[in-house]
């Protein structure tokens, strides 16, 4: 075989080796990622809230709500830190927001009516409040995926490991099969304190 065909060779080989990673490359979709957006509470809003509802609905916590709630106070065991106690009604407003992202197509810890986390915690009845925050998320798929990411964000890894929230709530949606919002799921946590 001559020196020159040997050469295209080489080159042929190293071309279509290339074009191969390329491809693949292009085949892998990106990871969905939790939102960065500094949680804009607490701030001075204009916003008149709804009259609370006579009755709260009647959720009951799915195995994702659950299970992230579990994976959630494992991390803080492992730092030593107290768990934090499940509230019912964090937890039904943690649903709530989830809905509203997935209804109103946005990412963001305020609602679409323009309400804050700790106001949507005073609307089903949580007073008190002397601390609050919240985390919130679109695209994982399972509870350890949303976990994992909250706790690589320097934001959500602060809500997580704050030594001072007592309670929490989880409310997961994921996207009904005729819906055409941004995210296939929806993840939202509340933490807070009380007087």
């Amino acid at each position: 075989m001559s020196k020159k065909i040997f050469t295209m060779i080489l080159i042929l080989a190293a071309a279509s080796f290339t074009a191969s990673v390329f491809t693949s490359c292009a085949t892998v979709p990106p990871e969905p990622l939790p939102v960065e957006e500094p949680p804009p509470e607490p701030v001075v809003e204009v916003y008149i809230p709804e009259p609370p509802p006579q009755e709260l609905p009647s959720f009951e916590p799915n195995e994702f709500e659950l299970r992230v709630f579990e994976l959630v106070n494992a991390e803080r065991r492992f730092r030593r830190l107290p768990p934090l106690v499940w509230h019912n009604s964090a937890f039904i407003a943690a649903r709530l927001h989830s809905m509203d992202m997935h209804d109103s197509n946005i990412m963001r810890h305020t609602g679409s009516d323009g309400s804050n986390t700790g106001q949507r915690l005073e609307r089903i009845y949580i007073g008190n409040l002397t601390s609050w925050s919240a985390s919130i998320a679109g695209g994982w798929l399972t509870p350890e995926a949303v976990v994992d990411a909250w706790m690589e964000s320097p934001i959500y890894r602060q809500n997580i490991l704050r030594e001072d929230f007592v309670y929490t709530g989880v409310g997961f949606l994921q996207r009904p099969a005729d819906s055409n919002s941004r995210f296939p799921t929806y993840w939202t946590q509340k933490f807070f304190t009380l007087d």
